[in-house]
């Protein structure tokens, strides 16, 4: 069931809040995986994505990770949260939400990175120094997060 369809299907174009999370895959250099999005924003940005009804919020990382990127990823550790004003975004077509958003870090994959030329255009791992300038503030919020804890910056 696609959650979000039905609740448009209710409130139609009206703010509504919803609940995801955003992963940050680290590779043994302590670089960042990236996601250049070919859906809107059509940024860079973290993995991660909005969690289904009933879905528990690891669920939806893992989830989101093997959809977007066809890794298996484990072991995640809660990095933060993000939500309020800052995290509102109107899409094109008229929807308006207020996002809430579990951080979650791992440095545990497998697999191959697949990009599936449609979500996806393309995964690149980036070090702190060589982060790309438009990604969202609230991905920056979780990335910045990530490096201060660790004390490195890839």
């Amino acid at each position: 069931m696609d959650y979000v369809k039905y609740i448009r299907d209710k409130v139609g174009h009206s703010a509504i809040n919803l609940t995801g999370v955003n992963v940050l895959i680290m590779n043994e250099c302590n670089e960042i995986l990236l996601q250049k999005r070919g859906t809107f924003p059509l940024k860079w940005g973290l993995i991660g994505g909005i969690t289904e009804l009933g879905e528990s919020l690891e669920d939806t990382a893992v989830r989101e990770a093997k959809e977007e990127t066809g890794l298996d990823i484990k072991e995640l550790i809660l990095l933060g949260t993000t939500s309020g004003k800052d995290c509102f975004i109107k899409f094109p077509h008229g929807d308006e939400a207020y996002f809430i958003t579990v951080g979650y870090v791992t440095k545990k994959y497998s697999g191959e990175l697949l990009v599936d030329g449609i979500e996806t255009k393309e995964l690149k791992f980036f070090s702190y120094d060589d982060l790309p300038n438009n990604i969202p503030k609230s991905h920056l919020k979780f990335i910045e997060k990530y490096y201060a804890q660790s004390g490195t910056k890839g």
